[in-house]
């Protein structure tokens, strides 16, 4: 039985792909789907009208499957196109870039995966790490030689897999998701928190070729205790818990009482 089915949202030349799946198959059997290009900002899209092809290939040593699909799909394809059975974990990363609060957490790629895992009813966990605006623009994060960027949370995110990946929960945990600081040292605390809520702003500005993404900045003033910006601001690693039931208790009847009323 497979250990796990590794994936990401970067694509498998990305600097954050490689050192992870050197330290888990360090001590895991592992399966990696990858996207064969950067997918990110996609969140848990689902490929729907262009074939998919699964093709095999060498990542410095290691025997990978890619596809021409999201991360999603490469979750999908894995569980049930090329594993015979489910694996114990998905892991997901490392992204490039962090992946917290309520907003950015819907629109992940990285994260997105491990929500395809979870729909599925396997454990998974998704793992990012910040790389400030300014290092972003002078670094080629596709670039081998960079591949030291990532090193210390791929430890990390091997070391929380290592505590999660025989462990039982409850079923108001879906998935977990890592964030981590860059120059994250290996010795650095840990805090278990919840994302923070925000709006975006404005995301699409005017260019000659038309509206274009710009990925907002994170506010790091007046942060919300308890919360994985917080964690992040303080040079820790945040761990979230999410839940995927998209329902609230007490809701119902809030509702009813309205609706009910006035039907």
């Amino acid at each position: 039985m497979t250990d796990i089915l590794l994936t990401n949202d970067d694509g498998y030349k990305s600097a954050g792909f490689l050192p992870l799946l050197k330290e888990l198959s360090e001590d895991f059997s592992v399966v990696t789907v990858v996207p064969d290009r950067e997918k990110s900002w996609i969140g848990k899209a689902v490929t729907k009208k262009s074939p998919l092809k699964l093709k095999k290939t060498k990542l410095n040593g290691f025997d990978i499957f890619t596809i021409n699909g999201t991360p999603a799909d490469c979750v999908q394809i894995g569980l049930y196109n090329v594993l015979d059975s489910f694996p114990n974990m998905v892991v997901s990363g490392i992204n490039q870039g962090s992946n917290v609060g309520h907003a950015r957490i819907l629109s992940s790629g990285t994260v997105g995966a491990t929500m395809e895992a979870s729909i599925e009813g396997v454990k998974a966990l998704a793992s990012s790490q910040r790389i400030p605006r300014d290092i972003k623009k002078t670094l080629d994060l596709f670039d081998e030689k960079n591949y030291v960027v990532f090193e210390n949370a791929a430890k990390i995110t091997k070391k929380l897999t290592k505590i999660l990946i025989n462990k039982e929960f409850d079923d108001d945990i879906d998935l977990f998701s890592a964030n981590m600081p860059f120059n994250v040292s290996l010795d650095a605390d840990i805090e278990i928190t919840k994302p923070f809520k925000e709006p975006y702003g404005k995301l699409f500005y005017e260019t000659k070729e038309g509206l274009v993404l710009r990925t907002p900045h994170l506010d790091f003033e007046n942060l919300q205790d308890g919360t994985d910006l917080k964690a992040l601001s303080e040079g820790k690693v945040s761990l979230t818990p999410i839940n995927l039931s998209l329902f609230k208790e007490g809701s119902i009847e809030k509702v009813e009482k309205l609706i009910k009323n006035q039907w």
